[in-house]
């Protein structure tokens, strides 16, 4: 799978909120082959903080850090899904009339618990590799991530900020325009991640 058809976006899909989760969205890249000195795509470009990190690490244990998030980025895959899913039914039960506050918020809560399973993983591989380094090497790759733009909360925030174009949203609806839109782009974005799963990578 090349560099420009791979779902950066959906990797981001775990977390609106961390942004070191952009390092465990970097071992998809890394397990299709991709190298971090191409030339990358603007959506790739968003990914500069863990590229910066990855290039800091020594030359003998880069390969070894990036098999590691390849494996961990496979054996997450069942958790990924799961906290996918959370994602979903938080929204379909915050859209439910009569509206359940208690309900909701049991349900956003299962949303963090599945999101913190995903991204533990990843956060133990970047504290492997941050342990690799030497101090010098750690302080550029830690001011390279701190630098990191969470490009789904940036992207979020667009969407909330556009106008809604044409009729307007009648008094008794319950899904906000710019939320459905995510909703179904989420969607789209997970099943062509499957597609790609199903397929293979390229040679």
């Amino acid at each position: 799978m090349s560099e420009r058809t791979f779902p950066w976006r959906t990797l981001l899909f775990v977390s609106v909120a961390i942004n070191l989760l952009i390092v465990g969205a970097a071992a998809g890249a890394y397990s299709a082959g991709v190298r971090l000195e191409r030339a990358a795509p603007p959506a790739a470009t968003a990914l500069a903080g863990p590229r910066a990190m990855m290039a800091s690490l020594p030359a003998d244990t880069r390969t070894k850090v990036r098999d590691q998030l390849a494996r961990t980025w496979a054996e997450t895959r069942a958790l990924r899904q799961s906290a996918a899913q959370a994602r979903r039914d938080a929204f379909d039960i915050a859209a439910t009339e009569p509206f359940n506050a208690a309900s909701v918020r049991s349900a956003f809560a299962r949303v963090r618990s599945s999101d913190d399973a995903a991204l533990a993983a990843f956060h133990n591989d970047m504290i492997e590799a941050l342990a690799q380094m030497t101090p010098e090497q750690r302080q550029r790759a830690i001011a390279a991530l701190r630098g990191a733009s969470p490009i789904r909360r940036a992207a979020s925030r667009d969407s909330v900020a556009q106008p809604a174009t044409g009729a307007p949203l009648q008094p008794n609806a319950v899904t906000p325009r710019p939320r459905f839109r995510e909703t179904v782009r989420e969607r789209i974005l997970e099943r062509r991640e499957r597609r790609r799963e199903r397929q293979g990578p390229t040679p």
